[in-house]
């Protein structure tokens, strides 16, 4: 009997010791061939059953500029609410596939840990911001076990100047692969005095500065706007008036906007632009006319928080009845500002997928204790992918090969590929704005 106790508790300690082996081994999924057609095929066809979001990630109030910035990112992204921080995620993440490299090996093979700059702002009015992509860059390498990897991170400070210097310096010791900047003024800067065609991942959402070498990590407008398309053919969309900011992002959104509706033959009605300089309705200036055809299928609107709820509401009295006039967003609807308001109800609007990011929310609190901005889960992001393709990769060629591998990966934010030319492309889940919630659609 002594002896089958002791076999019990061994046995035991065995399984809970694989279980704390499994919580760890995290990072990026790399998803065969074969599942990435497949998902593009759900991407237009399938129809998941609602299901409740109990906390979408807070976004402060701020206008579509600081939400979506075409040029560069001049404050700290928006922060997940102190009640994600008790959600875990208990899914292993694992590898699936391999990619073999079809371009012959160029490059000097790697010799020992491979070193990766990290260039981003430590000090000055965007340390906190910096900071966190710091830290949650460790965190991905914790998490992903990278034995491989040396991280050496560098103030890039918040000019061009600074950023180069810094580049200069990460040079010098040898770096194979540069991680940021954040700002795609420094971005370009950097990638026309880097030498040996040196990998550049930056967190920019500027995909106008990608190609040679150079990939744009953040959500652009073209990936958004033609996400929200796909959902309006869903709802067999016909007739099309959109509100934008009168800026050098609406200018780049109403292009693309212009774009998808010709492609979709869906006809574009009224095009309505505010003003991003001010904070009150009356400083808008927008002026939405009695709408005499009132038989539009749908209202596009590019802006979020208040300001969402003040156009939204104009909107609905001018004319345009959201229950007759389906009102559609983009990511910048994503906060709980705009939960309760008459105008929204019942509105759909895409974003990245938010159970996952609630899950990095939550370990990242955990190590850390705070609440991390949503560029950290780029960063977390761009290391996992990282680790995943030095571990499958000889030399710089073929970590190149393996990046743009045609199947893609998932991460943080949900399915994403890389192409050879800088471009990014991302899957975006739909959400309905209820009462009390967004609903997953």
């Amino acid at each position: 009997m002594k002896y089958l106790l002791f076999y019990i508790k061994i046995c035991c300690f065995l399984f809970l010791f694989s279980c704390m082996e499994n919580t760890i081994n995290r990072g990026v999924i790399e998803v065969p061939d074969t599942v990435a057609v497949i998902i593009d095929k759900e991407n237009k066809q399938k129809k998941n059953t609602e299901k409740e979001i109990k906390k979408i990630v807070k976004k402060e109030d701020k206008n579509i500029e600081e939400t979506n910035p075409p040029i560069k990112i001049e404050e700290p992204l928006k922060t997940a609410p102190q009640a994600l921080v008790n959600k875990i995620d208990k899914k292993d993440i694992n590898n699936k596939s391999e990619i073999q490299s079809d371009i012959d090996i160029k490059y000097q093979d790697f010799n020992g840990p491979i070193k990766i700059g990290l260039l981003v702002p430590l000090a000055g009015k965007n340390a906190i911001l910096g900071n966190a992509i710091y830290q949650s860059a460790e965190m991905s390498l914790f998490e992903t076990k990278a034995s491989n990897i040396e991280l050496l991170p560098i103030d890039s400070g918040s000019t061009i100047e600074s950023a180069v210097q810094a580049v200069k310096i990460l040079e010098k010791k040898n770096v194979s692969i540069i991680i940021g900047p954040i700002f795609s003024s420094q971005a370009v800067a950097v990638r026309s005095v880097l030498k040996n065609n040196i990998p550049l991942l930056s967190f920019t959402n500027d995909e106008s500065i990608s190609g040679k070498g150079l990939w744009a990590f953040g959500f652009t407008p073209r990936q958004e706007i033609a996400a929200v398309f796909e959902e309006m053919v869903k709802y067999k969309i016909k007739t099309l008036s959109v509100i934008i900011p009168n800026s050098a992002y609406g200018s780049i959104a109403l292009e693309n906007i212009k774009n998808n509706s010709s492609f979709l033959d869906i006809e574009l009605k009224d095009i309505y632009k505010y003003s991003t300089s001010t904070n009150s309705f009356s400083g808008l200036g927008l002026e939405l006319k009695e709408n005499e055809n009132k038989e539009i299928d749908a209202l596009l609107i590019l802006a979020g928080g208040k300001k969402l709820r003040e156009i939204s509401s104009r909107a609905q009295y001018r004319g345009i009845n959201p229950k007759t006039t389906k009102y559609f967003g983009i990511s910048s609807w994503n906060s709980p500002q705009i939960l309760g308001e008459p105008s929204l109800l019942k509105g759909v609007f895409i974003a990245p997928e938010q159970s996952s990011f609630e899950s990095f929310v939550s370990r990242y609190y955990k190590i850390y204790g705070a609440i991390p901005p949503e560029i950290a889960g780029l960063s977390y992001d761009i290391v996992s992918l990282c680790n995943s393709a030095l571990n499958k990769s000889k030399n710089i060629q073929g970590f190149l090969n393996f990046l743009t591998r045609p199947s893609g990966f998932n991460g943080v934010f949900g399915y994403f590929s890389l192409s050879s030319n800088g471009n990014l492309k991302r899957k975006f889940a739909s959400y309905q704005v209820m009462k009390r919630s967004f609903v997953k659609k």
